[in-house]
Protein backbone atom coordinates (compact mmCIF):
# COMPACT_ATOMS: atom_id res chain seq x y z
CA UNK A 1 0.00 0.00 0.00
CA UNK A 2 1.55 3.25 -1.06
CA UNK A 3 2.17 5.86 1.55
CA UNK A 4 -0.71 8.53 1.90
CA UNK A 5 1.66 11.28 1.69
CA UNK A 6 2.94 10.36 -1.36
CA UNK A 7 -0.29 10.17 -2.85
CA UNK A 8 -1.13 13.65 -1.28
CA UNK A 9 1.99 15.52 -2.66
CA UNK A 10 1.67 13.59 -6.37
CA UNK A 11 -2.23 15.15 -6.29
CA UNK A 12 -1.06 18.63 -5.40
CA UNK A 13 1.98 18.94 -8.06
CA UNK A 14 -0.37 17.68 -10.85
CA UNK A 15 -3.42 19.79 -9.51
CA UNK A 16 -6.02 16.63 -9.27
CA UNK A 17 -7.35 14.59 -6.50
CA UNK A 18 -5.87 11.88 -4.79
CA UNK A 19 -8.60 9.31 -6.68
CA UNK A 20 -6.93 10.73 -10.12
CA UNK A 21 -3.03 10.96 -9.01
CA UNK A 22 -3.60 6.77 -7.94
CA UNK A 23 -4.72 7.03 -11.58
CA UNK A 24 -2.08 8.32 -12.88
CA UNK A 25 0.71 6.71 -10.52
CA UNK A 26 -0.92 3.30 -11.45
CA UNK A 27 -0.76 4.17 -15.26
CA UNK A 28 3.26 5.06 -14.83
CA UNK A 29 3.89 1.75 -13.04
CA UNK A 30 2.00 0.11 -16.14
CA UNK A 31 4.65 1.55 -18.39
CA UNK A 32 7.56 0.41 -16.27
CA UNK A 33 6.43 -2.83 -16.50
CA UNK A 34 6.08 -2.78 -20.65
CA UNK A 35 9.56 -1.06 -21.04
CA UNK A 36 11.17 -3.71 -18.62
CA UNK A 37 9.72 -6.25 -20.71
CA UNK A 38 10.71 -4.86 -24.20
CA UNK A 39 14.45 -3.70 -23.15
CA UNK A 40 15.37 -5.52 -19.58
CA UNK A 41 16.27 -2.32 -18.22
CA UNK A 42 14.75 0.69 -17.55
CA UNK A 43 15.87 4.11 -15.06
CA UNK A 44 13.65 6.46 -13.37
CA UNK A 45 15.02 9.53 -11.55
CA UNK A 46 14.04 9.35 -7.83
CA UNK A 47 13.45 5.65 -7.67
CA UNK A 48 17.42 3.96 -9.24
CA UNK A 49 17.98 1.50 -12.48
CA UNK A 50 16.36 -1.26 -12.83
CA UNK A 51 17.73 -4.38 -14.66
CA UNK A 52 16.67 -7.75 -15.86
CA UNK A 53 19.40 -9.79 -14.34
CA UNK A 54 20.52 -13.73 -15.36
CA UNK A 55 21.35 -16.70 -13.27
CA UNK A 56 23.10 -19.30 -15.28
CA UNK A 57 22.48 -23.06 -14.39
CA UNK A 58 24.08 -24.40 -11.50
CA UNK A 59 25.31 -27.81 -9.96
CA UNK A 60 24.38 -28.21 -6.65
CA UNK A 61 25.04 -31.43 -4.44
CA UNK A 62 22.27 -32.99 -2.34
CA UNK A 63 21.31 -36.37 0.08
CA UNK A 64 20.89 -38.41 -3.36
CA UNK A 65 24.16 -36.99 -5.21
CA UNK A 66 25.12 -34.21 -7.30
CA UNK A 67 21.87 -32.00 -9.30
CA UNK A 68 21.60 -29.02 -11.63
CA UNK A 69 19.37 -26.65 -11.16
CA UNK A 70 17.99 -24.64 -14.37
CA UNK A 71 18.68 -21.17 -14.78
CA UNK A 72 16.33 -18.00 -14.18
CA UNK A 73 15.83 -14.55 -14.61
CA UNK A 74 15.95 -11.85 -11.42
CA UNK A 75 14.92 -7.82 -11.29
CA UNK A 76 17.86 -6.01 -9.69
CA UNK A 77 17.64 -2.61 -8.50
CA UNK A 78 20.17 -0.28 -7.91
CA UNK A 79 19.77 2.86 -6.08
CA UNK A 80 22.10 4.92 -8.77
CA UNK A 81 21.67 5.78 -11.97
CA UNK A 82 23.05 7.60 -14.69
CA UNK A 83 20.06 7.95 -16.86
CA UNK A 84 16.11 9.23 -16.94
CA UNK A 85 13.71 7.74 -19.10
CA UNK A 86 10.83 8.94 -17.03
CA UNK A 87 9.59 11.53 -19.51
CA UNK A 88 9.94 9.21 -22.27
CA UNK A 89 7.57 6.85 -20.66
CA UNK A 90 5.33 9.56 -19.71
CA UNK A 91 5.02 10.31 -23.14
CA UNK A 92 5.11 6.86 -24.89
CA UNK A 93 3.30 4.90 -22.22
CA UNK A 94 0.99 6.86 -21.04
CA UNK A 95 0.19 9.02 -24.09
CA UNK A 96 0.97 12.32 -22.51
CA UNK A 97 1.74 14.93 -25.00
CA UNK A 98 5.42 16.44 -24.66
CA UNK A 99 4.45 19.24 -21.83
CA UNK A 100 1.91 16.89 -19.79
CA UNK A 101 4.87 14.67 -19.88
CA UNK A 102 7.51 16.88 -18.81
CA UNK A 103 5.01 18.09 -15.96
CA UNK A 104 4.68 14.40 -14.84
CA UNK A 105 7.43 13.55 -14.77
CA UNK A 106 8.93 16.55 -12.60
CA UNK A 107 6.42 15.82 -10.18
CA UNK A 108 7.21 11.70 -9.85
CA UNK A 109 10.63 12.47 -9.63
CA UNK A 110 9.86 15.00 -6.81
CA UNK A 111 7.76 12.55 -4.77
CA UNK A 112 9.90 9.24 -5.77
CA UNK A 113 13.10 11.32 -4.53
CA UNK A 114 10.95 12.03 -0.75
CA UNK A 115 9.81 8.45 -0.51
CA UNK A 116 13.30 7.33 -0.99
CA UNK A 117 14.93 10.06 1.29
CA UNK A 118 12.00 9.54 3.66
CA UNK A 119 12.03 5.26 3.38
CA UNK A 120 7.98 5.60 2.99
CA UNK A 121 6.08 2.55 1.45
CA UNK A 122 5.90 2.93 -2.41
CA UNK A 123 3.65 0.33 -4.22
CA UNK A 124 3.80 0.28 -8.16
CA UNK A 125 1.02 -2.11 -9.20
CA UNK A 126 2.68 -4.94 -10.98
CA UNK A 127 6.13 -3.43 -10.85
CA UNK A 128 6.91 -3.70 -7.21
CA UNK A 129 7.15 -2.26 -3.88
CA UNK A 130 9.44 0.13 -2.17
CA UNK A 131 9.82 0.15 1.81
CA UNK A 132 11.94 0.13 5.15
CA UNK A 133 14.07 -2.61 5.79
CA UNK A 134 15.82 -1.94 9.31
CA UNK A 135 17.61 0.92 8.94
CA UNK A 136 17.56 1.28 4.51
CA UNK A 137 15.61 1.01 1.97
CA UNK A 138 15.17 -1.64 -0.38
CA UNK A 139 12.75 -3.24 -3.36
CA UNK A 140 10.62 -6.31 -3.67
CA UNK A 141 9.62 -7.35 -7.47
CA UNK A 142 6.27 -8.40 -8.01
CA UNK A 143 5.31 -11.86 -8.15
CA UNK A 144 3.36 -11.76 -11.72
CA UNK A 145 6.36 -9.56 -13.22
CA UNK A 146 9.16 -12.45 -11.72
CA UNK A 147 6.74 -15.16 -13.80
CA UNK A 148 6.33 -13.30 -17.07
CA UNK A 149 10.66 -12.63 -16.78
CA UNK A 150 10.89 -16.55 -16.21
CA UNK A 151 8.30 -17.83 -18.81
CA UNK A 152 11.54 -18.92 -21.33
CA UNK A 153 11.98 -21.47 -18.02
CA UNK A 154 8.47 -22.69 -17.18
CA UNK A 155 8.43 -26.28 -16.68
CA UNK A 156 12.25 -26.57 -16.40
CA UNK A 157 13.13 -29.07 -13.75
CA UNK A 158 16.42 -29.72 -11.49
CA UNK A 159 18.82 -32.14 -13.49
CA UNK A 160 20.05 -35.38 -11.01
CA UNK A 161 23.49 -36.86 -12.09
CA UNK A 162 24.40 -40.41 -11.53
CA UNK A 163 24.44 -41.19 -7.72
CA UNK A 164 28.04 -42.68 -6.12
CA UNK A 165 27.16 -46.54 -6.29
CA UNK A 166 26.71 -46.28 -10.17
CA UNK A 167 28.73 -48.59 -12.26
CA UNK A 168 31.96 -46.66 -14.70
CA UNK A 169 29.85 -46.86 -17.81
CA UNK A 170 26.43 -45.91 -16.08
CA UNK A 171 28.68 -42.78 -14.80
CA UNK A 172 29.82 -42.01 -18.30
CA UNK A 173 26.32 -42.39 -19.77
CA UNK A 174 25.07 -40.49 -17.03
CA UNK A 175 26.84 -37.76 -17.08
CA UNK A 176 26.96 -37.40 -20.79
CA UNK A 177 23.27 -37.33 -20.05
CA UNK A 178 23.39 -34.15 -18.18
CA UNK A 179 25.88 -32.38 -20.20
CA UNK A 180 23.19 -32.61 -23.15
CA UNK A 181 20.39 -31.72 -20.81
CA UNK A 182 22.48 -28.72 -19.36
CA UNK A 183 23.81 -27.72 -23.00
CA UNK A 184 20.11 -27.25 -23.77
CA UNK A 185 19.08 -25.13 -21.19
CA UNK A 186 22.34 -22.79 -21.73
CA UNK A 187 21.07 -22.64 -25.25
CA UNK A 188 17.47 -21.31 -24.56
CA UNK A 189 19.45 -19.24 -21.65
CA UNK A 190 21.03 -17.68 -24.64
CA UNK A 191 18.59 -17.70 -27.21
CA UNK A 192 15.81 -16.78 -25.01
CA UNK A 193 13.23 -14.39 -26.73
CA UNK A 194 11.66 -11.21 -24.64
CA UNK A 195 8.32 -12.30 -23.59
CA UNK A 196 5.63 -11.29 -25.84
CA UNK A 197 3.73 -7.73 -24.90
CA UNK A 198 -0.35 -8.10 -26.38
CA UNK A 199 -0.91 -5.01 -29.25
CA UNK A 200 -4.08 -4.78 -29.93
CA UNK A 201 -4.44 -4.61 -33.62
CA UNK A 202 -6.49 -2.50 -35.69
CA UNK A 203 -9.61 -4.42 -37.51
CA UNK A 204 -8.73 -4.87 -40.76
CA UNK A 205 -10.51 -2.38 -43.07
CA UNK A 206 -13.42 -4.12 -45.86
CA UNK A 207 -12.38 -4.64 -49.27
CA UNK A 208 -14.05 -2.10 -51.35
CA UNK A 209 -16.43 -3.53 -54.40
CA UNK A 210 -14.64 -2.38 -57.78
CA UNK A 211 -16.83 -3.51 -60.88
CA UNK A 212 -15.38 -5.03 -64.22
CA UNK A 213 -15.57 -1.82 -66.63
CA UNK A 214 -15.00 0.77 -63.55
CA UNK A 215 -11.29 2.94 -62.75
CA UNK A 216 -9.36 2.17 -59.57
CA UNK A 217 -11.39 3.09 -56.45
CA UNK A 218 -9.56 6.04 -54.88
CA UNK A 219 -8.26 5.27 -51.14
CA UNK A 220 -11.24 5.72 -48.51
CA UNK A 221 -11.36 8.66 -46.44
CA UNK A 222 -12.02 8.45 -42.62
CA UNK A 223 -15.32 10.24 -41.65
CA UNK A 224 -14.77 13.80 -39.64
CA UNK A 225 -15.82 12.48 -36.36
CA UNK A 226 -18.61 14.52 -34.64
CA UNK A 227 -17.50 17.50 -32.79
CA UNK A 228 -19.06 18.79 -29.39
CA UNK A 229 -19.41 22.79 -28.89
CA UNK A 230 -16.95 25.28 -28.83
CA UNK A 231 -14.89 25.59 -25.72
CA UNK A 232 -14.48 28.91 -24.03
CA UNK A 233 -10.21 30.66 -22.13
CA UNK A 234 -11.32 30.14 -18.31
CA UNK A 235 -13.11 26.27 -19.45
CA UNK A 236 -12.08 22.88 -19.05
CA UNK A 237 -12.03 19.56 -20.67
CA UNK A 238 -10.44 16.09 -20.27
CA UNK A 239 -8.11 14.96 -22.44
CA UNK A 240 -8.35 11.24 -23.18
CA UNK A 241 -5.31 10.81 -25.30
CA UNK A 242 -2.49 11.98 -27.02
CA UNK A 243 -1.12 11.37 -30.92
CA UNK A 244 1.50 12.09 -33.08
CA UNK A 245 -0.27 10.78 -35.78
CA UNK A 246 -3.91 12.20 -37.17
CA UNK A 247 -4.80 8.46 -38.62
CA UNK A 248 -4.64 7.19 -35.35
CA UNK A 249 -6.56 9.68 -33.45
CA UNK A 250 -9.35 9.68 -35.83
CA UNK A 251 -9.51 6.08 -35.46
CA UNK A 252 -9.51 6.37 -31.52
CA UNK A 253 -12.54 9.23 -31.46
CA UNK A 254 -14.25 6.19 -33.73
CA UNK A 255 -13.79 3.55 -31.15
CA UNK A 256 -14.37 5.67 -28.39
CA UNK A 257 -17.75 6.98 -30.12
CA UNK A 258 -18.18 3.69 -30.58
CA UNK A 259 -18.58 3.11 -26.35
CA UNK A 260 -20.93 6.27 -26.11
CA UNK A 261 -18.05 8.77 -25.62
CA UNK A 262 -18.17 11.67 -27.13
CA UNK A 263 -14.91 12.77 -27.92
CA UNK A 264 -13.35 15.26 -30.09
CA UNK A 265 -9.55 16.36 -31.46
CA UNK A 266 -7.61 19.23 -29.64
CA UNK A 267 -4.47 19.93 -31.44
CA UNK A 268 -1.33 21.45 -29.93
CA UNK A 269 2.04 21.74 -30.98
CA UNK A 270 5.67 21.46 -28.69
CA UNK A 271 9.12 22.00 -30.09
CA UNK A 272 7.94 22.04 -33.42
CA UNK A 273 6.16 18.71 -32.86
CA UNK A 274 2.26 18.64 -33.72
CA UNK A 275 0.27 16.38 -31.33
CA UNK A 276 -3.40 15.55 -31.55
CA UNK A 277 -4.62 15.01 -28.47
CA UNK A 278 -8.21 13.21 -27.95
CA UNK A 279 -10.97 15.47 -25.74
CA UNK A 280 -13.91 15.16 -24.50
CA UNK A 281 -16.82 17.40 -22.20
CA UNK A 282 -17.14 20.63 -21.37
CA UNK A 283 -17.17 21.92 -17.54
CA UNK A 284 -17.35 25.20 -16.04
CA UNK A 285 -14.79 24.47 -13.31
CA UNK A 286 -12.49 21.66 -11.80
CA UNK A 287 -14.80 19.80 -10.01
CA UNK A 288 -17.08 18.89 -12.43
CA UNK A 289 -14.32 18.12 -14.95
CA UNK A 290 -13.52 15.36 -11.64
CA UNK A 291 -16.20 13.72 -11.54
CA UNK A 292 -16.47 13.39 -15.55
CA UNK A 293 -12.56 11.64 -15.02
CA UNK A 294 -14.31 9.35 -12.17
CA UNK A 295 -17.15 8.14 -14.45
CA UNK A 296 -14.78 7.10 -17.03
CA UNK A 297 -13.95 3.30 -17.34
CA UNK A 298 -10.41 2.41 -16.68
CA UNK A 299 -10.61 0.14 -19.60
CA UNK A 300 -11.88 2.27 -21.60
CA UNK A 301 -9.47 5.36 -21.22
CA UNK A 302 -6.54 4.39 -18.90
CA UNK A 303 -4.97 7.58 -18.05
CA UNK A 304 -7.35 10.55 -18.55
CA UNK A 305 -5.79 14.12 -17.00
CA UNK A 306 -8.11 17.82 -16.98
CA UNK A 307 -7.10 20.62 -18.89
CA UNK A 308 -7.90 24.27 -18.59
CA UNK A 309 -8.51 25.98 -22.10
CA UNK A 310 -6.01 29.05 -22.00
CA UNK A 311 -7.39 30.19 -25.65
CA UNK A 312 -11.15 29.71 -27.71
CA UNK A 313 -11.06 26.44 -29.27
CA UNK A 314 -13.05 25.98 -32.73
CA UNK A 315 -14.33 22.84 -34.29
CA UNK A 316 -12.27 20.53 -36.12
CA UNK A 317 -9.03 22.49 -34.15
CA UNK A 318 -8.89 25.67 -35.96
CA UNK A 319 -8.06 27.23 -32.81
CA UNK A 320 -6.37 25.59 -29.62
CA UNK A 321 -3.34 26.10 -26.84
Amino acid sequence: MTDHSIITELAELLETDASGASHLLKGFAGAMCHELLLHRKLSVKGLGLFISGSAAPRRNRGEEGWFYTPPAQSLVWKARSRGDDTFRLAMEGMRLDAAQGERMAGALSQVFSRARKKRLELHLAGFGTFGAVGKGFDFTADEGLLSVLNSDYEGLNPVASASPGTSPMLKIVAVSVVFAVVSAMALLFMFRVSPPVSVPELPAASPLPVSVDSVAAPAPVLPEPAQPALLEAGEFTVVLATYTSEMKARREVARLDSTGIQAALWPAYANGVKYWRIRTGRFADRNDARLAVRALGENVVPVPYIQEVKKQVLKNGKKSM
